[in-house]
C-alpha cells in the first residue's frame, strides 16, 4: 500500500495543492458574505453581520495569498486534484462554523458537524427549536446546502478558476464526469444557470401555495441542492400542506435527475427526454414496490390507507433523492418500512445530480452486467457484446470501477453502522438507517442524531458525510497520500 509514497513528490504536491485550495477558498470566502445582504430585510439582526464579513474577508484574503501562483501551474494530474477536493469540503466546513459558534453558541464538534451537514447537502443536524434561530443563520445553513449541491468546485469553475485541465481535474476528482458541452467552463455555467432558474421556479410555486418568501426561498434551495434542511422542527410536515408536499416531491425529483436531461428538456422544450433518461426509468422502478411495501407497514402499524400512501410516497422519494425532508416521526416508523427506506438512501439518485447515495446508474450497470455475463458464457467465442444502457456506453473499465465504488462503498457502511449501533446500542436497523442517511448525504434520521451522540460518534458521522460526498475515492487517495508523507519523514 505505501509504494504509493513513490509517486508523492512533496514540493510539487504542496506547490499545486495550496493553489488550488486557495482559488476554492476564495469562492468560500464570497459565499460568506451573501448572507450580509439579509440585513437590508432583517435589519434587526444587523449585529450579526461581524459573523459573516469578517471570517468572510479572511477567507478571500486567505485564499488570493494561497493562489498567488496559480498561473505557474502547468499541469495537475488526478491525484493532487483528488487531494485538493477532498481537503477543500474538510476546510470549507471547518471556515464555515462561525456563525453556528457564536450565534447558535454550539460546540465547535456540533459546529462542525452542522457545517459539514450543509456543506455535503446532508441535511442530518444538531439544531433544534429552529423557529428560535435568526434569519441569516437559517439562510446560511440553506446556502450552503445550495451550493454544496452542486459542488464547491462547480461553482468555484463558474466564476473563479480559469479554464484548463487543473479546472477539469478538480471537477472529475470532486465525483462529476458529465459534460453538456465540450468546454468545461460552458458546461459548469450551463449547470448553475439551470439550477438557479429552477430554484426561482421552485420559490415560486411555494410562495403562491402559502409559505412566506423566506421559507419559499430556503425550502426550494435546500429541495432542489437535495439538501433538506427546513427551518422548522418538523420540517415540510409543518405547513401541514399536500400542496407543498406536491412541490417538495417535485423538487426534490428534479434535483436527483441528471443536468444533463434538465438541458435537453430546456434546449427541446419537450419532456420527452426526462422519461427517456434509464436512471430516471429506473428510479420509478425503485420508487413503485418500495411505496407499496412501506404504506403496507404504516397500514398494519395502525394508520388509514391514505394517510400511510401519503407518507410512504413522499419518504420514499426524499430518501432515494437524498433530500432528507419528512412530513412525520420516522423513529415511530415499523422496521421494515425504516429498513425500506433505508436502503432506498444507499440506492441514491442519478449521477450528475444534487443527490448522494450510490447512484442509480451504477446500480442498473450492475444489473446489466450480470445479464452480459450470462450473454458472454453463451454466445460464441469472440462475440462482441455492446456495453450499453440506455444512452450510456460502458467499458470493462467502468464496469471494474463501478464493482470496486460498490464494494467499498458497502463495507464503509457495514463499519459505520456496526460501530454506531455498538456504541449507542440501537438496534441494527435504526443504526443501519442512520449511517445510510449520513453516507448517502440524505439527512433522513429516526432520532439518533443529536446533540447527545458520544464525540467519537458524531465524528465517524461526519466522516461519512464527507467520504460520501466524494464517492470515496478522492477521500481514500487524500488519507493515502498524507500517510505517505509522514513516512516519508
Amino acid at each position: 500500500m505505501f509504494e504509493f509514497k513513490r509517486y508523492v513528490n512533496l514540493g510539487e504536491d504542496l506547490f499545486v495543492v495550496r493553489n488550488l485550495i486557495g482559488a476554492i477558498l476564495e469562492g468560500v470566502g464570497i459565499a460568506y458574505l451573501i448572507p450580509v445582504l439579509l440585513m437590508w430585510f432583517y435589519p434587526s439582526e444587523v449585529r450579526y453581520v461581524y459573523y459573516f464579513a469578517i471570517p468572510g474577508f479572511m477567507s478571500i484574503l486567505l485564499g488570493a495569498w494561497l493562489s498567488r501562483h496559480q498561473e505557474r501551474i502547468e499541469d495537475v494530474n488526478l491525484r493532487q486534484a483528488m487531494i485538493s477536493a477532498a481537503f477543500i469540503w474538510l476546510f470549507a466546513s471547518f471556515v464555515s462554523v462561525v456563525p453556528f459558534m457564536e450565534i447558535a453558541g454550539m460546540s465547535f464538534i456540533d459546529s462542525y458537524f452542522e457545517s459539514m451537514s450543509a456543506w455535503t447537502g446532508t441535511g442530518l443536524t444538531m439544531m433544534s427549536n429552529l423557529e428560535s434561530y435568526p434569519r441569516v443563520l437559517l439562510f446560511w445553513r440553506a446556502w450552503m446546502q445550495w451550493l454544496g449541491g452542486i459542488g464547491i468546485v462547480l461553482v468555484a469553475l463558474t466564476v473563479l478558476i480559469r479554464p484548463g485541465v487543473a479546472a477539469a481535474r478538480l471537477y472529475k476528482a470532486e465525483a462529476r464526469s458529465e459534460r453538456i458541452l465540450p468546454n468545461l467552463a460552458n458546461t459548469a455555467k450551463v449547470i448553475f444557470q439551470i439550477y438557479f432558474a429552477l430554484t426561482l421556479v421552485g420559490a415560486y410555486l411555494y410562495h403562491i401555495n402559502g409559505m412566506n418568501l423566506f421559507d419559499a426561498i430556503t425550502h426550494s434551495m435546500t429541495g432542489l441542492g437535495t439538501g433538506g434542511m427546513s427551518g422548522h422542527d418538523a420540517s415540510i410536515g409543518y405547513f401541514h400542506s399536500m400542496s407543498i408536499e406536491a412541490i417538495t416531491i417535485f423538487l426534490m425529483i428534479l434535483g436527483a435527475v441528471n443536468f444533463t436531461v434538465h438541458y435537453k428538456v430546456f434546449k427541446e422544450k419537450r419532456l420527452g427526454p426526462f422519461f427517456d433518461d434509464i436512471q430516471v426509468r429506473y428510479m420509478f422502478l425503485f420508487l413503485i414496490p418500495a411505496i407499496s411495501i412501506i404504506a403496507y407497514g404504516l397500514v398494519r402499524y395502525g394508520d388509514g390507507i391514505a394517510d400511510s400512501l401519503r407518507q410512504a410516497i413522499f419518504h420514499a422519494v426524499s430518501a432515494i433523492t437524498c433530500t432528507g425532508f419528512g412530513i412525520s416521526d420516522l423513529s415511530k416508523y415499523p422496521e421494515l418500512s425504516k429498513f425500506i427506506i433505508a436502503l432506498l438512501m444507499v440506492i441514491g439518485g442519478g449521477a450528475g445530480s444534487t443527490a448522494g447515495g450510490i447512484k442509480l446508474i451504477r446500480f442498473t450497470l450492475m444489473y446489466e452486467s450480470l445479464k452480459w455475463t450470462v450473454q458472454q458464457s453463451i454466445l460464441p467465442k469472440g462475440a462482441v457484446i455492446r456495453r450499453k444502457v440506455g444512452s450510456y456506453v460502458f467499458t470493462v473499465e467502468d464496469l471494474q470501477e463501478v464493482t470496486s465504488f460498490t464494494m467499498t462503498y458497502l463495507a464503509f457502511l457495514l463499519l459505520g453502522t456496526l460501530y454506531v449501533m455498538i456504541r449507542v446500542k440501537a438496534s441494527l436497523v435504526d443504526a443501519f438507517f442512520e449511517v445510510a442517511s449520513a453516507q448517502g448525504n440524505v439527512g433522513l434520521s429516526v432520532g439518533i442524531t443529536s446533540p447527545f451522540l458520544p464525540p467519537d460518534v458524531k465524528t465517524v458521522l461526519i466522516f461519512l458525510m464527507w467520504t460520501g460526498r466524494l464517492e470515496i475515492f478522492s477521500i481514500l487517495v487524500f488519507l493515502v497520500s498524507v500517510a505517505a508523507i509522514f513516512r516519508r519523514r
